[in-house]
């Protein structure tokens, strides 16, 4: 199913959903080092501080440049609204993109390799469940881009999960055709209508496969938001790398994603 957003109608609901800067004593974060491969990774947690019982968890997926402090700042704002949120490490502790062409590189690593890339969501999961503070039966997978990418990936997988949520991911699933039939979980994808990164082939594809398979999905696409809305850091980039920050695309996304987390996770 394809939603057109009307911003006006979610303006209200969204600025009550819009990030926080405040300190969090109310929550818990620390840096956690896990291993695959021969190899240790390191990854973000928070959660509440409070807790009476086992929570919903969300393991959330980095952009192509490396786990750094935006998807730190995101697992802060799902753990405000009472989910244990573990920011995940695709490439390696301490291997980070400095710049754009360092990012396509290590990506596209995992973008030709994606039995790499779903091994890799697999022990972050694992490791999540493993979690006492966390109810293993309710977790979903938030992607941002490149890890986007990925948390299609772990529907596609078949992974244990309840649900995924998608910012501006790529769309392009080598097994999409065979592996479609697998997905068993509610997918929610927030797309920009004027994104020139993903072609509108792959879109048309997913959408496609989806339908054909029975998906339950919903690919909410905001007009004129380009790739990376959800990306501040993209403030007076727009003509340089063809992004964008959106602000109204990027509450009404968050809004929508914590409102598919309530009716998943619960």
């Amino acid at each position: 199913m394809q939603k057109i957003i009307s911003f006006a109608a979610l303006a209200a609901f969204s600025v009550a959903c819009s990030p926080k800067n405040e300190p969090a004593a109310h929550m818990i974060t620390e840096t956690i080092t896990y291993q695959q491969d021969g190899k240790d990774f390191e990854g973000f947690l928070a959660l509440p501080k409070k807790k009476d019982k086992k929570l919903a968890a969300v393991l959330l997926i980095h952009d192509w440049t490396g786990l750094d402090e935006y998807e730190q700042m995101r697992a802060k704002m799902l753990a405000e609204n009472g989910y244990v949120a573990l920011a995940m490490d695709m490439y390696g502790k301490g291997i980070r993109a400095k710049d754009h062409k360092e990012a396509g590189e290590l990506s596209g690593t995992y973008g030709k390799d994606r039995k790499l890339l779903r091994s890799r969501v697999q022990t972050a999961l694992n490791v999540l469940k493993s979690r006492p503070e966390v109810d293993a039966t309710r977790i979903a997978v938030v992607g941002y881009c490149f890890g986007g990418m990925a948390a299609i990936e772990a529907a596609l997988m078949a992974a244990d999960i309840r649900g995924v949520v998608t910012f501006h991911a790529a769309l392009s699933f080598p097994t999409l055709a065979t592996d479609a039939a697998s997905v068993k979980v509610p997918l929610s994808i927030h797309h920009g209508g004027a994104d020139k990164f993903v072609p509108e082939k792959d879109v048309k594809a997913l959408k496609a496969a989806f339908d054909k398979a029975k998906v339950r999905y919903e690919l909410v696409v905001y007009p004129e938001a380009t790739h990376g809305f959800t990306l501040k850091s993209n403030i007076g980039h727009e003509e340089h790398f063809g992004m964008k920050y959106d602000a109204k695309a990027d509450l009404a996304s968050w809004a929508s994603m914590l409102s598919f987390l309530r009716e998943n996770l619960k």
